[in-house]
């Protein structure tokens, strides 16, 4: 069932976090196959928003994400839980690429400006063990590799990955590909590596050696 909260909540932050000129956000039509209808610098435009699963359709023959399933069902004793997480992710968001793409082709909306909008790594109970991707696992030209040229031989014209807890857009059009359009956290993220960093290779040896070391 589609989710139409996150769906526009996830346009309204992408305006939020790029700044991007985006108003009149509201549902869109399923006959169009058109999730989100907003306006974009006074143009109508719309968006079909998807959400990503590391292991959805990884399986021949069988629908959605077992692990959002299974984190959702145990997620439900309002409890934390212990949660599988698959790194790789191009795999799952190629499928998920390709799954929207084939569906844009079968509507005719060429007086809409469309764009292609994946939510991962949602703040979301039962949604954070499924929807993770790793940020600093993501690179433009990994990126490009894997899907630039599926999305312009499509009838999007833009596409979007949100990883809302960590606050970063990639986005992609035909001219300028692949690249990261907002990442306010990284400072943080990279000064909280380089102190892990020294605590594990520097000072718990040094504390170590000093610990162990003979009179």
């Amino acid at each position: 069932m589609p989710d139409v909260v996150l769906e526009l909540n996830t346009v309204n932050e992408l305006a939020s976090l790029t700044g991007f000129s985006i108003t009149n956000i509201r549902s869109g039509l399923d006959a169009c196959g058109i999730d989100v209808l907003f306006e974009i610098d006074g143009r109508p435009a719309g968006a079909q928003h998807t959400t990503y699963h590391w292991d959805e359709g990884a399986t021949a023959g069988k629908r959605g994400s077992p692990a959002r399933a299974k984190e959702q069902k145990i997620s439900r004793n309002v409890t934390p839980y212990p949660m599988s997480v698959n790194p790789h992710y191009r795999a799952a968001l190629r499928r998920c690429v390709d799954k929207k793409i084939e569906k844009a082709a079968a509507y005719d909306n060429r007086d809409l400006e469309t764009w292609l909008v994946i939510s991962a790594c949602l703040g979301r109970w039962g949604s954070l063990g499924s929807t993770m991707m790793v940020p600093d696992m993501l690179g433009a030209e990994d990126l490009n590799e894997l899907c630039h040229a599926q999305l312009a031989a499509s009838k999007f014209e833009r596409a979007y990955l949100l990883l809302h807890i960590n606050r970063i857009v990639w986005g992609w059009d035909r001219l300028k590909r692949w690249r990261l359009l907002a990442d306010p956290d990284a400072a943080g993220r990279r000064e909280h590596r380089e102190r892990m960093s020294d605590l594990i290779f520097n000072r718990i040896p040094a504390d170590f050696r000093a610990r162990t070391k003979r009179p």
